[in-house]
């Protein structure tokens, strides 16, 4: 979630801000600490971020992808569209 944060430019205070909690719990989030998310801070998470739900659970809890591979699932899932 720190990648999807950063590259938006904010960081985890400008986030906890927009989203409605504190930065600790943006923190806790994004070591993997605290996953138990409610679906409110979830959801508004992914739309400051705009990124789906499953990219942003992805992103905390599996290890990311190789740049290339990314770039192959984000293309094949637009194209399916």
């Amino acid at each position: 979630m720190a990648r999807l944060r950063k590259r938006r430019d904010y960081t985890q205070s400008d986030l906890s801000s927009l989203v409605g909690c504190t930065q600790q719990y943006i923190s806790a989030m994004e070591t993997g600490a605290d996953t138990d998310c409610s679906e409110r801070i979830a959801l508004e998470i992914c739309r400051r971020l705009d990124v789906d739900l499953e990219d942003l659970f992805r992103d905390v809890t599996a290890p990311s992808l190789p740049s290339n591979e990314r770039m192959e699932r984000t293309s094949t899932r637009r194209s399916a569209a």
